[in-house]
């Protein structure tokens, strides 16, 4: 009588198997990296979206305040009633005096209390991170290298455009190292320059 025939069965060996797994291991490392990317240049978009809007806001801000309170052309940024502003220097809305029903609010109350909310909208984490926004006439906002640049506290008041200069503080992207230069993203410089319709005054002559 024959025997049946014993067909022997060959495994995989323990260094196939830490082979594969690390193969594995570098196929998820990479997907990580990727999908991390594509996180920070999803929230570089969501903040290019906010300060956009930001200076739309504003805009609309300045085309309801009429000429005779508040010009889009004052001469400097710290004048009482202006619409220029660098949210830097605002620390507080002053919305006290112009809220409830025993409260009187001047013109000028009214402008400085809008005007500042706005720039602590600006600064707030809930809206850019480490936000900063500049509202002035600037004929030169830009440097010699073509890259956008915060003016001095009034700008150069010069030139007919009222520009919305909105910045805020990038993160260095993923696995980027010292040979690759982040300074774009991290530097305290405006990362958007909106140019908005101020009041009439700026379309009529005068």
């Amino acid at each position: 009588m024959d025997r049946p025939t014993l067909h022997s069965q060959r495994g995989f060996t323990l260094i196939e198997v830490l082979v594969a797994l690390v193969i594995f291991a570098f196929g998820l490392l990479g997907s990580a990296g990727l999908l991390l990317s594509s996180l920070q240049a999803e929230k570089y978009a969501s903040n290019s979206v906010t300060a956009t809007a930001l200076a739309r806001d504003y805009g609309e801000l300045m085309q309801m305040v009429p000429d005779a309170a508040s010009a889009t052309s004052s001469a400097t940024s710290s004048s009482t009633d202006t619409l220029m502003v660098d949210t830097s220097t605002v620390t507080a809305t002053g919305s006290n005096d112009c809220t409830g029903t025993s409260k009187t609010c001047t013109p000028s109350q009214m402008i400085a209390a809008l005007r500042n909310d706005w720039a602590l909208r600006v600064k707030s984490p809930n809206y850019l991170p480490q936000g900063r926004g500049e509202v002035c006439r600037d004929s030169t906002p830009r440097n010699s290298s073509g890259e956008l640049e915060w003016g001095d506290a009034n700008c150069d008041k010069t030139g007919d455009t009222v520009l919305v200069k909105l910045g805020w503080q990038g993160k260095k992207p993923v696995g980027s190292g010292d040979s690759v230069d982040t300074s774009w993203m991290t530097s305290d410089r405006p990362r958007i320059a909106v140019s908005v319709m101020g009041n009439l005054r700026d379309y009529v002559p005068h």
